[in-house]
């Protein structure tokens, strides 16, 4: 029955991060925080899918460790865009088109 909850927040939480990816477009931050929840709620679903079936969650480390690289990729990237462009608009990001 644990398990069961623990999927049910997970997949509430994967709709809230797709919710926000869906609405909330118009600045790269949201859309940053959006892929963030997404990644915490597959984390969150796999630690409770994995927690009942074996002791061993070496490759939950492993998504958490890849979750910390993309969030600091993306908020380097976030800071480099707005020293070039000064906002962090999505719109601005078609206006230099090749």
């Amino acid at each position: 029955m644990i398990m069961n909850n623990g999927l049910l927040i997970g997949s509430y939480m994967y709709v809230c991060g797709l919710v926000v990816l869906i609405f909330q477009w118009k600045h790269i931050l949201n859309m940053l925080l959006g892929f963030e929840v997404l990644t915490l709620s597959v984390i969150f679903m796999f630690m409770f899918s994995w927690s009942f079936i074996s002791f061993n969650l070496y490759l939950v480390m492993m998504l958490i460790v890849f979750s910390v690289c993309e969030a600091t990729l993306g908020l380097s990237l976030l800071v480099s865009f707005i020293r070039l462009h000064g906002n962090d608009y999505v719109k601005s990001l078609s206006m230099y088109k090749l």
